[in-house]
């Protein structure tokens, strides 16, 4: 039903302001077969992209959704929950840089990276690392950024970076230095909470 009334609001919106409108349709689940129901679901209703929370959905069933998706023409945003649990303690987990390489063959069109600014802050080198990683076909030794071999993806499809957490425009230059052109911008809470607002 949460799908349905989303889908309603989308095309309210986009009759109102005769302009493109969209949402992330969250189809992680706690099996795969729940997970594709609700994907299948999701492309009947006009989504023209979903999301997937691929740390914990698995990376099997992220797999699975991004072939999907891929073969069906519909966009694939990936979320990072959980992330923290594995990557934040520097004495033991899993580092973000290894999570960006399995999502990145595992398959999707977005991942958030962290921001550098906004409530996400993370380190700037490292973030800047992360990005090359998801987006670049080849990417240099550089262990400022925490890569410390060369590393060719070839033909492999890169997957946009996306900023998000509480950014709001007193960001921009800032943003657009770390992460330039190919890159997902969300303006969500963080322009609403502004005292500006979103005028």
């Amino acid at each position: 039903a949460r799908f349905d009334f989303v889908m309603e609001a989308i095309h309210k919106a986009e009759a109102e302001t005769g302009e493109r409108k969209g949402h992330y349709l969250n189809v992680t689940a706690a099996t795969s077969d729940e997970m594709m129901k609700r994907a299948e679901y999701a492309k009947e209703i006009g989504a023209p992209i979903i999301m997937h929370d691929y740390i914990t959905g698995g990376w099997s069933a992220n797999t699975q959704l991004a072939q999907w998706c891929q073969d069906n023409g519909l966009l694939l945003h990936i979320h990072r929950a959980m992330h923290a649990v594995l990557d934040r303690n520097p004495h033991h987990g899993i580092h973000f840089r290894v999570l960006a390489k399995i999502l990145r063959l595992s398959g999707g069109d977005h991942l958030h990276s962290g921001t550098v600014v906004g409530k996400l802050e993370g380190d700037r080198e490292a973030t800047l690392g992360w990005i090359d990683i998801m987006r670049d076909s080849y990417i240099q030794e550089d262990r400022t950024r925490g890569i410390f071999f060369d590393q060719d993806w070839g033909a492999m499809p890169g997957v946009l970076p996306v900023a998000s957490g509480g950014i709001h425009v007193w960001h921009m230059p800032a943003l657009v230095d770390i992460f330039r052109d190919d890159s997902v911008l969300q303006f969500g809470g963080g322009t609403l909470g502004h005292p500006w607002g979103n005028v």
